[in-house]
């Protein structure tokens, strides 16, 4: 397998970057999508793929040069293949505290999401309400409560 990147790929073809990534989305070039817009590509692949357009053997030994081959044996993460999450615990006692300015919809979900994760939040407001937009807002939304 070889990872390059659509532009090195088209710079090394002699051919627009866009003609590349046609290729790629109508199947005549079978790549992997990897992270960081990288691709990988079967060396045999490339040959075949090379043979059907008609680019000469000393421009795939440059592509397969300017490339990162990668081992056949290396696990990598691509489109198909993610780690599977772990579950998170939390502790019953706080993490640590927390200082949230400001108690508009964005310090209120802040605050919320903080402390459902453990943390010991102090809430400060300038005024006595509920301050930013929310103050403006006549109902809450999720709950439907009164926002005063």
């Amino acid at each position: 397998m070889i990872e390059i990147r659509v532009g090195q790929l088209a710079e090394k073809l002699g051919v627009h970057r866009n003609t590349v990534t046609n290729w790629i989305r109508g199947g005549k070039l079978s790549v992997t999508a990897t992270v960081g817009k990288k691709y990988l590509i079967a060396k045999f692949a490339l040959h075949e793929f090379c043979r059907a357009q008609g680019i000469p053997a000393k421009i795939l030994e440059e592509l397969i040069g300017s490339g990162t081959v990668i081992p056949p044996s290396d696990a990598r993460i691509t489109a198909t293949h993610y780690p599977k999450s772990k579950e998170v615990t939390m502790s019953a006692k706080p993490i640590g505290s927390v200082l949230v300015v400001g108690g508009g919809i964005a310090g209120m979900q802040a605050t919320l999401d903080l402390a459902n994760s453990g943390y010991f939040v102090h809430l400060v407001e300038k005024s006595a309400g509920i301050g930013g937009v929310m103050a403006q807002l006549d109902k809450t939304f999720p709950t439907n409560d009164c926002a005063m």
